[in-house]
């Protein structure tokens, strides 16, 4: 018996596959300091704004793109479809959406801080789950799980993804860094673009690439 050939298997694995990360456009919260992550809320003004710039330059942001994939929250889907147009459908993807809060959603970030030291607890322990809420381990669980089934789904091909802040460095940490914290240092602007490629490794090309927001909108109107 003649032994199996796996290399169209391994080469389907390693093909390069780029995925343009998109942060959603601008929220109220965003500028009030609130933490967002299961809650939902549509674009601001300003948001709408920054999703359609993405819009009309969509050939030089994402050239060759076959597919869209959003997180399911009105703030991603919306910025989704602002750059999408006619162009292609817009998927939602449950594995896609913010880092999750339970409890303690919707609270200004110095209350996270200062009253429940959420901050401080995470640094200790990356299982800390808050009540109802996710753990950073748990989030880059499933977004890692989601970018690689998407990844194995579009090998070699070029697909936009938009999703979460949080969610989003808490999966470049991890498979740049090895680790999902700290990600302060991977957290994008509203609807800047990182520029993520497999070919057999994990690179990241571009980060937080915001062209398409200049020049500069005059400054209340700027991303907070």
């Amino acid at each position: 018996m003649s032994a199996v050939d796996n290399t169209s298997d391994n080469a389907r694995d390693n093909a390069r596959t780029t995925i343009y990360l998109v942060r959603h456009g601008q929220i109220d919260a965003n500028v009030e300091g609130r933490w967002f992550g299961s809650t939902d809320q549509a674009l601001n003004p300003l948001g709408q704004r920054q999703a359609a710039k993405l819009g009309s330059e969509f050939e030089r942001i994402f050239p060759l793109v076959s597919s869209i994939y959003s997180s399911p929250l009105i703030r991603t889907v919306s910025t989704a479809e602002g750059l999408s147009g006619d162009r292609l459908p817009v998927i939602k993807h449950a594995g896609l959406r913010e880092y999750g809060l339970g409890e303690f959603e919707g609270l200004h970030f110095d209350t996270l801080a200062v009253k429940h030291k959420f901050f401080e607890k995470n640094h200790q322990d990356q299982d800390h789950t808050p009540p109802g809420g996710e753990s950073i381990n748990q989030v880059r669980d499933r977004m890692l799980t989601t970018l690689q089934a998407l990844t194995q789904a579009h090998a070699g091909e070029s697909i936009v993804v938009v999703s979460h802040g949080a969610a989003m460095a808490i999966a470049l940490s991890c498979l740049l860094r090895g680790n999902p914290y700290p990600f302060d240092d991977y957290h994008m602007s509203n609807t800047g673009v990182s520029t993520l490629v497999w070919d057999g490794a994990w690179k990241l090309l571009s980060f937080n690439e915001a062209r398409h927001l200049e020049p500069p909108l005059p400054a209340a109107e700027r991303d907070k």
